[in-house]
């Protein structure tokens, strides 16, 4: 069977002081975080993992890793560099696979090239391995191929279990799709969709459309980015891939000729509330329309978008398929 993606793994989001990201999270989103080294058995990894740099939060419906680059590059991850010196903000988007070796063999036929965790090109002599357990398969695209980084994972079933006691419950057997939580204050029913501004809307197809095999869903402008935007859904995700108008100020964003993944969209049964809450807890934000937005200068270097209405036929949300 050919290598299957069945749900998104983890937006990774690049934040300068981890400790500063917490507070910022809890206050914003009033749910609980985990460090790295309580989702997974520790006993079952490699004991000289680094396991400090990033902390994971779930938010309805995918879980987030927060990362700081400088924090990185320790122990079993000693000399790797794709993290150094990265500005704040969106860095790369994960996602699961039931086959990571089939996956990068598909990736690279389409002249994708990808390396595992310790920086080394995968090739079919060298497959996909992960730094922290021998049953977990891990690579990485080249933004050079890909616009920004894709992680592909094919996590072991042994770590299924304590995975997903709290870093992801999509992975529980009972597992229905959000649930929305009447004690939110920001009123989220689901996350609506990634946005990823490009000026090669080509390069970003052919990943999600011709080699992953996602459907493209809808199409629209969108007004806030000044840019043509055409919706894929992949698995249970929904991708905007946004292309500025070329006299547009998020046009010069894409100057070095890489995407920008540039921030995530909830829809939310109550925009007013959902800025009421910011403004609770000082955090500033703009409306945009009927929507209340956190710009990237104010959430960490990404754009946070509380929308109330989805951009794209509702019927076409997936749930995961593990």
């Amino acid at each position: 069977m050919a290598p299957n993606v069945p749900a998104l793994y983890h937006p990774t989001l690049a934040v300068p002081d981890l400790e500063e990201a917490r507070t910022w999270f809890r206050k914003v989103f009033e749910r609980p975080d985990l460090r790295w080294e309580e989702t997974l058995d520790l006993s079952l990894l490699n004991p000289d993992y680094p396991v400090n740099y990033s902390f994971f939060a779930f938010i309805t419906d995918i879980h987030w890793v927060f990362l700081c680059p400088t924090l990185h590059a320790q122990g079993a991850l000693a000399g790797q560099t794709r993290y150094k010196g990265v500005s704040d903000g969106m860095i790369g988007l994960g996602w699961y696979t039931d086959d990571a070796v089939g996956m990068f063999e598909k990736l690279a036929g389409a002249g994708i090239r990808a390396h595992d965790q310790q920086g080394k090109i995968i090739t079919n002599a060298k497959p996909p391995t992960s730094s922290f357990a021998s049953d977990v398969f891990t690579g990485f695209t080249m933004p050079e191929d890909t616009g920004i980084r894709y992680e592909f994972q094919e996590t072991g079933e042994r770590h299924w279990e304590h995975y997903a006691r709290q870093a992801d419950p999509r992975l529980r057997p009972e597992w229905k799709g959000p649930s929305p939580d009447p004690n939110d204050p920001l009123s989220i029913v689901l996350t609506s969709h990634h946005t990823i501004l490009t000026g090669n809307p080509a390069r970003l197809s052919k990943l999600y459309v011709d080699v992953l095999e996602g459907q493209v869903i809808g199409h629209g402008h969108n007004a806030a980015l000044d840019a043509e935007s055409t919706f894929i859904r992949l698995a249970d995700t929904v991708l905007e891939c946004a292309v500025p108008e070329p006299d547009s100020p998020y046009s010069a964003k894409l100057s070095d000729g890489r995407d920008l993944y540039y921030g995530v969209s909830f829809l939310v049964k109550d925009p007013e509330a959902a800025g009421a809450h910011l403004a609770q807890v000082d955090v500033p934000f703009t409306h945009d329309g009927g929507s209340v937005v956190i710009e990237p200068v104010n959430g960490f270097g990404a754009q946070w978008r509380f929308i109330p209405e989805l951009p794209y036929p509702a019927a076409e949300r997936r749930q995961p398929q593990f």
